[in-house]
């Protein structure tokens, strides 16, 4: 039998240990993860957040971690409720967010057919939207803005989309009219995987890959950070919501690019 290459070694080996924590991360943290969220439990203070918030969180920073990833975060949130606006690379961005602040986020409605993945996000609280309906965004955008209203933070991938090329595209502007709405601020965050570079194209989809192919071949990387860059909220200014897509566009991209 030929043997395997070093680098093939290696890839058996991190999905060896990588795919039953995986397993076990998915069949026992989230029964876990769900039953912090009890009335009677939910709202329990742990330091300044609730358990369902601590337990949310601490779930998807696991996640990354079994998948090699370390979060690095650059910048703060602002308190209250605000309207968060990435740039959108992978479906590992939805657990990246999450990792930052269990926020409801905005997502195409064909994550909900994903395995496990699906499931996950729906729990987590998204809100799917099916891309070319305009009344299913009408839908989503009425739900973001009750939930601005109740002091929630909603995350959206204004580019509408995963890219397959490298950078930063066009930010749409119609999911910004929630927070403008509801008057809260829209705080644009840059996403980048990196390893000694850029890693775009390896958290991409690649040609023809689905979804159960992308995760095993995502375990398989070696490690690597997944780094989050918050800039200040944006307001409401001349222009109204497309003037303030090209500003969240214009600090997304400076900070990608840095």
């Amino acid at each position: 039998m030929t043997e395997l290459a070093p680098a093939t070694r290696l890839l058996s080996w991190r999905l060896l240990w990588r795919f039953p924590l995986l397993a076990l991360h998915v069949l026992i943290g989230v029964p876990l993860v769900l039953l912090t969220f009890v009335p009677g439990l939910r709202n329990l203070p742990v330091g300044r957040r609730r358990l369902h918030q601590v337990s949310h969180v601490t779930w998807s920073r696991l996640m990354l971690r079994i998948f090699g990833i370390r979060l690095q975060i650059q910048g703060r949130l602002p308190p209250g409720p605000c309207l968060i606006v990435a740039n959108h690379i992978s479906w590992m961005d939805i657990v990246i967010l999450h990792a930052l602040w269990p926020m409801w986020l905005v997502a195409k409605a064909e994550i909900r057919a994903w395995p496990a993945i699906g499931v996950l996000a729906e729990l987590a609280g998204t809100l799917f939207i099916q891309r070319g309906s305009e009344a299913s965004r009408a839908r989503a955008s009425r739900r973001m803005a009750a939930l601005l209203r109740k002091g929630e933070r909603v995350g959206i991938f204004p580019e509408g989309g995963i890219r397959p090329e490298r950078g930063v595209g066009r930010f749409h502007a119609r999911l910004f009219a929630p927070a403008l709405r509801t008057g809260v601020p829209i705080v644009p965050v840059a996403i980048r995987y990196y390893r000694g570079g850029d890693l775009h194209d390896v958290m991409v989809f690649g040609p023809g890959e689905n979804f159960v192919a992308n995760l095993f071949r995502l375990l398989a990387q070696p490690p690597g950070a997944g780094q989050l860059m918050i800039g200040e909220g944006l307001h409401p200014g001349p222009g109204g919501r497309s003037a303030l897509a090209r500003q969240a566009q214009d600090v997304v991209t400076r900070f990608y690019e840095s």
